[in-house]
């Protein structure tokens, strides 16, 4: 998992400047800082989760809302049985880690909200969950799916969450896609055994013309 950010930076002269960082994570379940601008690493966090990481948030704000500056320097981490935690890139701490949610299976996906103050994830128990950043606990529980939540995603302007959830082992989005080319090759075939068998009554036709003209003119050479 690798994610390119902006990240701001205060320098001891109190100015801010842009520095294009790059956090990647993989199955040593660490999360390394690439500094493009220097083109190397920056800092590694060893043993971020206790299995692989598979995602990487950061708070990226949005344009209809307003957060402090140091609010754009926290990012989240989630792996498989090891909840979802959150860091700041300037101490390379774990801030909270959010575990009131069951994943021991299945990559579920995580998201911040554009005020900052929330961060939601699925679940393998069909819900998805919502938590404050100033606790640890979730403040809700959203129900009505009918399999594993396995991606999140929030409004940018209105306070709404979209979530993704499996059908019957499929992610349901990708079952309606799914659903829709299987028709489609369904009517694609048949067309083509329609087409081929008016090619096969045609050419039947044909024979039995060809046939019975032959016929008639022996007939009349007689």
């Amino acid at each position: 998992m690798i994610i390119l950010l902006p990240y701001v930076l205060e320098t001891k002269y109190s100015h801010w400047i842009i520095a294009d960082i790059v956090l990647a994570a993989g199955r040593n379940r660490t999360v390394e800082v690439f500094d493009l601008n220097a083109g190397c690493s920056a800092a590694v966090i060893a043993e971020a989760h206790s299995r692989p990481v598979h995602q990487i948030c950061q708070n990226k704000g949005s344009s209809f809302t307003t957060q402090q500056p140091q609010a754009y320097n926290l990012f989240l981490t989630t792996a498989i049985g090891d909840g979802m935690r959150l860091w700041d890139l300037r101490t390379l701490r774990c801030e909270r880690h959010f575990e009131g949610h069951p994943s021991r299976g299945y990559p579920c996906g995580i998201a911040f909200s554009p005020c900052g103050r929330f961060a939601a994830c699925g679940a393998e128990d069909r819900h998805a969950y919502v938590y404050e950043m100033g606790s640890s606990t979730f403040s809700h529980r959203l129900a009505g799916h009918t399999d594993t939540v396995t991606g999140v995603a929030f409004n940018p302007s209105t306070p709404q969450i979209q979530t993704l959830w499996y059908f019957s082992g499929i992610p349901w989005s990708l079952y309606k896609i799914f659903a829709y080319i299987i028709l489609y090759l369904r009517r694609k075939h048949l067309k083509s055994t329609i087409s081929r068998t008016g090619n096969r009554e045609e050419s039947s036709c044909c024979r039995q013309l060809s046939t019975r003209s032959a016929t008639l003119c022996r007939t009349e050479g007689s």
